[in-house]
């Protein structure tokens, strides 16, 4: 299994900053899918786009293996990579703006895609909405789909202002969408 971080959003929501690189309890949202990545000791390739060139530069810096997508939209750049590396095998896709309050989820949602019998596990919150964690096999084109249940206590999805401050977040900010 690889893993796919994807980290080429515009940030819209949040006033275009590269949500990647915002800091939350002193680390970058983008450090939390590292160290699940890690935990879970797969190989990765983090998507980034003309949007995310400082998350670019940050995790070249570090080594990571990444692909500029076309900053088309989050699906164009997702089976862009896949076509690209040739991958028919099952993937973990993560969203890079995820905050998780429990070290080593991802782990939890590897273990659960190996006990279902569909091949495709979508993670999503108890009233429907994704989380932005999936596990699929891209060899299949449409798929069946078995649904993970878990909550904001578990992994936030930052995607408004709302959830940083839940995070207890002051701005990082030194001026309207600067770093």
């Amino acid at each position: 299994m690889l893993a796919i971080v994807m980290c080429g959003g515009k940030g819209s929501r949040l006033n275009f900053v590269e949500k990647p690189m915002i800091e939350v309890r002193g680390k970058k949202l983008i450090d939390f899918a590292l160290r699940e990545v890690k935990i879970v000791g797969l190989e990765a390739i983090f998507v980034t786009s003309k949007f995310t060139k400082k998350t670019e530069s940050y995790l070249k810096n570090l080594g990571c293996e990444v692909v500029r997508g076309t900053g088309e939209g989050y699906m164009e750049d997702l089976f862009f990579v896949i076509e690209d590396y040739s991958i028919f095998e099952p993937i973990l896709v993560l969203n890079s703006d995820l905050y998780y309050f429990k070290e080593g989820f991802v782990s939890d949602v590897i273990s659960e895609y190996f006990k279902i019998t569909s091949p495709a596990l979508s993670v999503r919150y108890e009233n429907g909405r994704p989380v932005g964690i999936n596990v699929f096999d891209p060899f299949f084109d449409e798929q069946e789909e078995e649904i993970f249940i878990t909550s904001e206590k578990v992994v936030l999805n930052v995607d408004t202002f709302r959830d940083l401050k839940v995070l207890g977040w002051t701005s990082t900010l030194r001026g309207e969408g600067e770093w």
